[in-house]
């Protein structure tokens, strides 16, 4: 297994994995900032995953071009990468056990570089202690369709992890062009934890009659002065992710508030997904 050490004038260089929508978004930042990254596909948690020579990684199943433009960013190999990587930066919405592969994969090769891991789901402690990236793990709470717009991010280092890495971890964000707001190690962060569980209640009301989505939405902006409506806002984000982010939420608490309406399960069999998808709870024209 080739180690790899960071020079001291080392710039930032990405590893970047995780959910196609989070990654292709976070990759047109990274590459408006002139931050050179590689795209790493996520691998299957049935994989057999060991750093050793032994190990196989399914080349023929990876289709580079569900990144789009980026799609001369994707290795298969993270130990066949030409350069050392500063950050990995992994933008899943699984759970732990589903991103356990690639996290392994991706640090043991590269065992001096800061971990950023989206913690909508989960902890940071959680996922550091499962991939074994406790010291320098750091959750991130960025979504799709928000992270290209907003201004803000909100980070949370797990509670074993050391100070370097969580430095690293805010110059990376700096340099992206945000601020970085240091929360707890909760899953969701602060944001998203309030905003899909407004999306959850207004999803009640809409699905018991109360209003319209529409008025609904109307009531959330001229009533509180909402940027936007929650029914909206979750088209925006995704419905799917809404769900997983209120699934885990349920799962970590265990109380009802975060049960999923049963309106936005149903919708995402429907394949009503949100606004990509050209439907969710308002239709949208193809662009």
């Amino acid at each position: 297994m080739a180690i790899y050490n960071l020079s001291t004038d080392a710039r930032f260089h990405v590893l970047l994995t995780g959910d196609d929508d989070f990654v292709v978004e976070f990759a047109g930042i990274l590459l408006a900032k002139g931050i050179p990254f590689d795209i790493l596909p996520p691998l299957d948690d049935e994989d057999d995953v060991r750093v050793d020579d032994e190990l196989s990684i399914p080349i023929d199943d990876i289709d580079p071009t569900v990144y789009g433009q980026f799609a001369d960013h994707v290795i298969a190999d993270p130990r066949e990468a030409e350069t050392t990587y500063s950050h990995i930066v992994d933008l899943s919405v699984e759970t732990p056990e589903v991103r356990r592969n690639t996290l392994v994969l991706a640090a043991s090769v590269h065992p001096r570089a800061t971990v950023l891991a989206s913690t909508l789901t989960s902890t940071a402690t959680e996922l550091g202690m499962m991939t074994g990236v406790e010291q320098r793990i750091v959750g991130l709470g960025l979504v799709p369709g928000i992270m290209s717009s907003t201004t803000l991010a909100e980070y949370a280092p797990g509670l074993n992890t050391r100070p370097e890495h969580i430095e690293r971890s805010v110059e990376l964000l700096h340099d992206l062009g945000f601020e970085a707001d240091r929360v707890e190690d909760r899953v969701a962060l602060v944001q998203m934890r309030v905003l899909v569980t407004l999306i959850n209640e207004a999803a009640f009301a809409l699905m018991e009659g109360v209003a319209s989505a529409e008025d609904i939405d109307n009531a959330m902006k001229l009533g509180v002065n909402y940027p936007k409506g929650l029914l909206a806002w979750a088209d925006e984000i995704g419905i799917p992710i809404v769900t997983l982010i209120l699934d885990g939420l349920h799962r970590e608490y265990g109380q009802e508030r975060y049960r999923p309406c049963v309106l936005l399960k149903q919708y995402m069999r429907a394949g009503w997904n949100g606004k990509s998808a050209g439907r969710g709870f308002y239709t949208y024209s193809p662009s």
